[in-house]
């Protein structure tokens, strides 16, 4: 290293350059002559340097003192010390604002690193000795004013819907259920128990049951709102929430390419719902023989509670694209309670036929029609007002439109017999049967499908069967040929109703048309 002596505001410093580096050398020489003395007891060789070539400045020794003793430098030093100096002075300023590193040395101790960590954590101890706890109060939920736990799953166990309807009981649907849960255990707290108690027409009701216990019970009456029963350490505890429970109309469009059910699938359509669309369109699309390029939208009610579906219900309207013909279905409930899938676009559809053809529902055969025959009984021929169906005995026998009873007992060869009235000068007559719905009696209303008796052999009868009648007006007509009258499905306030609640609906179909159609022509483009 070479060393220049600098006298700067009194002080000799001394500074250099290194031409080697070494971990215990010295940064700073101070001038206090123990200090000096102990350095160079350590290191003799930095402040005895051998001796220099001529043309390098030799380093100084002598104290401060001694340098004032000897004769003055020649001027080109002492221009080189002036410049230097305030060199010094400036890179001093500049250290002391900022504007340059300063590197120092740090000197480690000579102790282990385990020793160290020891001592660090000894430290740690002793704070966390003089560490106040401070006693925080407890935030618990709670739900009808127990503490509550956090919900169990939704996934776990399996959910059954059930709609409200007029006499609907919370014990009905505990019973159908077949669980072990008691209803008391669901009644002993009072909320729950005033919930419970009054369960509304139109509200719907969601149980999880898992290992014949009920888990969950939620009591929807809108479409977030709802209350929520939970099993809570063996107590059955509810409040009303906004949040957890949510009624969604869902919406799905696809292109048929690979068999429906699968398409159906990976579009992300719920089984209940495909086999839904199956009875929906049965009318209009075979589904065994569903076309590649078919086209499908959907929209139906999707139930998820704690964001995980747990029920879909119904098809609110679905529109089935077959072999370049659009079939649309919207589901409206009438005002009898019942549901009904009508066309929007078809006036024909919104009236049905107001008989049905036959007495019998799926049993029996047409054993002897309308018309001039040899009657099996008299032996001569005579004219067959109706329409015979053999059928075993006991088979129920249906009125075939909405009526009410004219006639009920015996009449000659009819034997046991009712007649109805239909209105408009229609009536129906049924004979030859072995008795009648108990209770029915002359001037009682029934409806179409409702059980009047029974078949029988009653009267100039061979064996059993009904003997069944289509009068108009007085005149017996062909009941398998004759123009059967049609009545509208829907009331004038029903169909105002319909079709702007169908308006709605429609819309929301053709832009889901307008999805599949993107999808599919994206396949043709790429492929898949």
């Amino acid at each position: 290293m070479e060393r220049y002596n600098l006298p700067v505001g009194g002080i000799e410093v001394t500074i250099g350059r290194k031409e080697t580096t070494k971990l215990d050398e010295v940064h700073a020489i101070t001038s206090s002559s123990e200090v000096r003395a102990q350095f160079q007891q350590r290191q003799p060789n930095l402040l005895n340097p051998a001796p220099t070539p001529k043309n390098k400045i030799p380093h100084t020794k002598a104290s401060t003192h001694q340098a004032k003793s000897k004769p003055p430098k020649p001027l080109k030093t002492r221009t080189f010390n002036y410049v230097l100096s305030r060199s010094l002075f400036v890179i001093a300023a500049l250290v002391a604002l900022g504007n340059i590193p300063v590197h120092s040395t740090v000197m480690l101790s000579d102790r282990s690193d385990l020793e160290l960590g020891d001592e660090a954590q000894a430290a740690i101890l002793r704070q966390a000795k003089h560490t106040e706890q401070l006693n925080l109060p407890t935030v618990t939920e709670t739900y009808a004013g127990y503490e509550m736990e956090a919900l169990p799953s939704a996934n776990h166990g399996e959910w059954t819907f059930y709609p409200i309807v007029a006499g609907t009981s919370i014990e009905e649907v505990l019973a159908e259920l077949n669980v072990t849960t008691h209803l008391a255990a669901l009644m002993a707290d009072p909320d729950n128990e005033k919930v419970l108690s009054n369960l509304q027409t139109g509200n719907k009701v969601f149980i999880q049951v898992s290992e014949e216990t009920v888990k969950q019970i939620i009591y929807a009456t809108g479409k977030r709102t709802a209350y929520i029963i939970s099993l809570q350490d063996g107590k059955y505890l509810g409040r009303w929430d906004n949040e957890v429970f949510e009624e969604q109309h869902n919406r799905v469009a696809f292109t048929v390419h690979n068999p429906f059910h699968y398409e159906a699938n990976k579009a992300g359509l719920p089984i209940s719902i495909t086999r839904q669309l199956s009875k929906v369109f049965k009318e209009d699309v075979d589904f065994r023989q569903i076309a590649i390029g078919d086209q499908v939208s959907v929209i139906f009610e999707d139930f998820f509670y704690q964001s995980e579906r747990i029920f879909s219900q119904n098809i609110l309207a679905a529109e089935f694209n077959h072999k370049g013909e659009a079939y649309q279905r919207i589901r409206f409930q009438l005002a009898s309670g019942k549901t009904r899938y009508l066309r929007p676009d078809e006036e024909t559809e919104l009236k049905q036929v107001a008989f049905n053809r036959l007495p019998l529902k799926g049993a029996g055969r047409l054993s002897s029609g309308f018309g001039s025959r040899a009657h099996p009984v008299f032996r001569f021929r005579r004219m067959h007002a109706g329409t015979d169906f053999a059928a075993p005995y006991g088979t129920p026998i249906y009125a075939t439109g909405d009526g009410t009873v004219q006639y009920v007992g015996r009449k000659g060869g009819y034997g046991k017999v009712i007649e109805l009235s239909h209105g408009d000068g229609i009536s129906t007559l049924y004979g030859h049967m072995s008795n009648y719905q108990k209770g029915l009696a002359s001037g009682d209303s029934v409806k179409r499908g409702d059980v009047i008796g029974y078949v029988g052999s009653t009267g100039a009868s061979t064996g059993n069967h009904v003997h069944y009648e289509f009068k108009i007006n007085g005149a017996p007509q062909d009941p398998m040929s004759v123009a059967l009258p049609e009545k509208g499905v829907l009331s004038p306030v029903e169909m105002k109703n319909f079709k702007e609640y169908a308006r709605n609906l429609t819309n929301q179909l053709i832009k889901l048309r307008e999805t599949a159609a993107i999808e599919r022509n994206v396949r043709r483009e790429f492929g898949g």
